[in-house]
């Protein structure tokens, strides 16, 4: 995961924009969620109580994950009805069809892991992850130009991230991850670069990007508290 945080220098403008995305994306919230699983891996002796928080947390990420951007159309399509840039037209047919694939991964993830925990609250956390979702499309179809390229690129370059996360989940769960064809680090500063130049469009960019992530980030906040709270019961 270290290279993601470096990606190689494309060009100035397309490169600053992808650093500040993965500078600000949901590697340091998933980072945790990461060691514990891979140090349960290594603990097959782990007490009744981490067991059943490891398996709590194996259904939250498949869960919630699979709400947030397992349906169709999903952020990247909803964007792709907005962004008219020529420039884009390779990269979204590559980011469509990787989404395709990603979304059969994760009703696999969901499926084998079962159903989540109930905890107090539910309802309203339900709510919560319901109402991320729609966020997640307000940004992808905004017509505001810039927005839409700007959620997208920094969609899939937070799925670079985390989708080591992913691959442990669905090895705890028994079977070998798909391999991710999502465009990748370097094709996205290469697309930030090639898009419209205008001091608006760069801005509505940032702007799609940062609003993203920050939504990203929130829904795995989610899924770190409620691991805290299964570790505390």
């Amino acid at each position: 995961m270290d290279n993601l945080a470096r990606p190689p220098l494309v060009n100035a403008v397309g490169d600053a924009f992808v650093r500040n995305i993965l500078s600000d994306g949901s590697l340091s919230v998933v980072s945790p969620l990461i060691m514990f699983l891979s140090d349960g891996q290594h603990h097959p002796a782990m007490r009744a109580s981490g067991k059943a928080a490891k398996a709590a947390l194996l259904a939250d990420i498949a869960h919630f994950m699979h709400i947030s951007h397992g349906r169709h159309p999903g952020l990247v399509e909803n964007a792709a009805q907005k962004i008219t840039d020529e420039a884009a037209g390779d990269w979204l047919i590559q980011a469509i069809d990787g989404m395709l694939s990603e979304r059969a991964f994760l009703n696999r993830l969901t499926v084998t892991a079962g159903p989540i925990r109930r905890l107090a609250g539910q309802s309203k956390i339900d709510a919560l992850v319901e109402i991320q979702a729609k966020s997640f499309q307000m940004l992808a179809t905004s017509d505001r130009k810039g927005c839409s390229a700007g959620a997208a690129i920094a969609f899939v370059l937070d799925w670079h991230q985390t989708r080591p996360l992913l691959d442990i989940v669905a090895e705890q769960m028994g079977f070998t991850p798909s391999a991710l064809t999502l465009p990748s680090v370097t094709d996205c500063a290469q697309l930030a670069h090639k898009l419209e130049g205008s001091d608006s469009y760069r801005r509505a960019m940032a702007f799609g990007a940062e609003q993203t992530l920050m939504q990203q980030r929130g829904l795995w906040h989610l899924v770190v508290a409620r691991h805290v709270e299964m570790l505390a019961s």
